[in-house]
């Protein structure tokens, strides 16, 4: 159980990468034992309602974002068994400079953010010039006629075999027989072939 406990401890403390972690919750009976430890009260978390090895194991440790989660739970319990550590803010860092620097009518899936929007910013040091550069690079790839959609839910940018989709633009749709309620239509072009995707949002 120490073992299981300190390789817990060591990747909140950025020793140990997502990676490591991933395959250590699929090949490591231990660290499962530890983590579905039922003496733990977990009522009123975001892991009542499961054990924290099941939440890991449903988590994507090779994003940024996966890492942050896991990080996040394994403090918490590492907490709760009253293990002291030193948090690591690499995970919460990277996350938030995503959020800073996606635009909002943008809502990448992050493994797309961590393949083809950091590296432009791999080498840099400034944060303000880190900053720029994800942005120039979420402007360069998300490209649009006139205007970026508004959307009226949840953006729903179009990408293809990690390639964002050209935005045309959108179309009311009101009071029209074929739908039930109002709402938009959104047109994205495939610059390889000029075929066009829509996207439906409705009100």
């Amino acid at each position: 159980m120490e073992e299981a406990l300190n390789f817990l401890k060591e990747f909140v403390e950025g020793k140990i990468s997502g990676t490591e972690l991933e395959t250590a919750l699929s090949e490591n009976s231990r660290l499962e034992g530890v983590l579905s430890d039922d003496s733990l009260n977990w009522a009123g978390t975001y892991v009542s309602d499961t054990t924290p090895f099941l939440y890991l194991a449903e988590l994507n440790l090779k994003t940024i974002v996966g890492c942050y989660n896991a990080q996040g739970l394994i403090q918490l319990f590492l907490t709760k068994k009253g293990i002291s550590f030193s948090e690591n803010k690499v995970y919460e860092e990277r996350y938030s400079l995503i959020l800073e620097t996606q635009p909002k009518y943008i809502d990448a899936d992050m493994v797309f953010v961590e393949k083809c929007i950091l590296p432009a910013a791999e080498g840099l040091k400034v944060k303000s010039e880190i900053k720029q550069t994800i942005k120039e690079r979420f402007k360069e790839l998300f490209r649009y006629h006139t205007k970026p959609p508004r959307w009226i839910q949840s953006p729903q940018w179009v990408i293809k075999e990690d390639q964002p989709l050209f935005f045309l633009g959108q179309f009311e749709i009101k009071d029209c027989q074929l739908f039930r309620d109002n709402g938009f239509v959104y047109l994205f072009v495939n610059g390889e072939n000029g075929a066009i995707e829509t996207v439906k949002q409705f009100y």
